[in-house]
């Protein structure tokens, strides 16, 4: 099985719109099976929701946030997955610096469409900036696709053989 974890600070914006976008496209392509995806955050509080405005922007486009609850990204968490997707070169640092053995599993999300920007946080502002996060995110998860599943294959493949 393929699997992703998508990362960012708090878990509440970025990586859960992310983890909801990716279940949503996978199960458009008739894939939900062959995917474990979730997401996690290198400084989140456990337990905490989705910001409202993320959970609005999720349903507009037919995700559901409504039951997600945040959590750290810690070894424990992240080692299990095969790919790790992070919203910018911050997140990648510190889960590099905490995990250097897992190093080689972290890529920037932007990095799937071969840019190397961060996806910008849009916590505290208004919805719109949610929107154009969602787009950004929902835009790479699309036309990185085949690179995410490349990735995933070749990670998945070097755990079992570890």
């Amino acid at each position: 099985m393929k699997s992703v974890l998508f990362v960012c600070t708090a878990n509440m914006c970025r990586s859960p719109m992310a983890e909801a976008l990716f279940q949503k496209l996978v199960g458009e392509r008739g894939e939900s099976e062959e995917w474990w995806i979730e997401s996690a955050g290198v400084s989140a509080s456990d337990a905490a929701p989705a910001t409202e405005n993320t959970q609005l922007v999720a349903a507009e486009r037919g995700a559901d946030l409504s039951t997600h609850l945040s959590r750290r990204a810690t070894r424990d968490v992240v080692e299990p997955f095969s790919l790790v997707l992070v919203m910018d070169e911050g997140h990648r640092r510190a889960l590099q610096e905490a995990m250097p053995d897992l190093a080689g599993r972290v890529h920037l999300l932007t990095e799937m469409v071969g840019q190397e920007s961060g996806i910008w946080d849009p916590a505290g502002s208004e919805i719109e900036n949610y929107r154009t996060m969602a787009d950004q995110i929902d835009g790479i998860l699309r036309d990185g696709y085949a690179r995410i599943r490349e990735l995933a294959d070749h990670s998945a493949g070097s755990l079992a053989g570890s």
